[in-house]
């Protein structure tokens, strides 16, 4: 017997320990029997039986194919890239074939002159509170570190930083750079507004245009890829992942400073 246990009077023999560990068990088949009893006393009502098994008999909704989604996603904005990089081919070459519809630029012209007219854009221009156009370029702003700073994240670990982390516990950065892309669009398309002419005059533009486009596939591919390899698919070679994160990394680099110097050039 220790001192602890004299002073507290109890005997620490083999014999008395034994004889706790029972009473306590009989407390607590004391304890689940009146559970038991509790509940046979108070049944659910007999509906609640019904809708659990419709419940259970009910097949599952099938779950939407996200692979499906990511390959449209991949085929329009390669779509989109491949247009704006032709038409900046073409204005820099100086095709016939570009200059042979005066009629339809005309109208762009035309259309462009319009939405920088309106009152959106006018409010964007001219209003001075926060809401205007700085905090607008504020939202573009944070919608690109977001969108950009979780693809860097991505990137580094597909290249082998940060090895511990699972390819798993990546998956839930998509979500934020989705989320700072839809971000960054709005806000852009509300900053093109406003002085419509001449950025759509500027190559520099369509070029930065391009570029996201085709970070937007190579986002999309490597989301694809990555929950095959999570589901349990056969995976994709960790060359192609390495190839495909430093062409994410260039292209937005790339786009980053387009973008810059679209401020810069008229």
């Amino acid at each position: 017997m220790t001192i602890k246990d004299g002073r507290l009077g109890i005997d620490g023999s083999p014999d008395t320990q034994s004889r706790q560990l029972e009473s306590e068990d009989e407390i607590d088949r004391a304890i689940d029997e009146t559970i038991r009893r509790y509940f046979m006393r108070h049944e659910p009502p007999a509906g609640v039986y019904a809708r659990v098994l419709d419940a259970a008999r009910r097949p599952s909704a099938p779950r939407r194919d996200r692979g499906i989604t990511r390959s449209w996603i991949v085929a329009g904005a390669s779509a989109t890239a491949a247009l704006l990089l032709v038409n900046i081919a073409l204005q820099y070459l100086g095709v016939a074939s570009a200059q042979a519809a005066p009629d339809a630029s005309s109208r762009t012209s035309l259309f462009l002159i319009w939405l920088s007219s309106t009152s959106l854009a006018q409010w964007i221009n001219e209003s001075e509170t926060v809401f205007g156009y700085s905090g607008i370029l504020f939202l573009h702003t944070l919608g690109l570190a977001v969108a950009v700073g979780a693809s860097v994240v991505v990137n580094l670990r597909m290249l082998g930083a940060a090895s511990r982390i699972s390819v798993g516990a990546l998956l839930p950065l998509f979500r934020f750079m989705w989320l700072g892309l839809v971000v960054n669009v709005l806000s852009g398309a509300l900053l093109f507004a406003a002085d419509a002419p001449r950025k759509a005059a500027n190559p520099l533009f369509e070029f930065k245009l391009a570029l996201i486009a085709l970070a937007v596939a190579v986002m999309a591919l490597m989301e694809r890829w990555l929950l095959q390899e999570e589901s349990g698919a056969p995976g994709v070679p960790q060359k192609r992942l390495n190839r495909l994160a430093i062409a994410s990394l260039l292209i937005w680099a790339t786009a980053i400073v387009a973008g810059r110097m679209v401020a810069y050039t008229f």
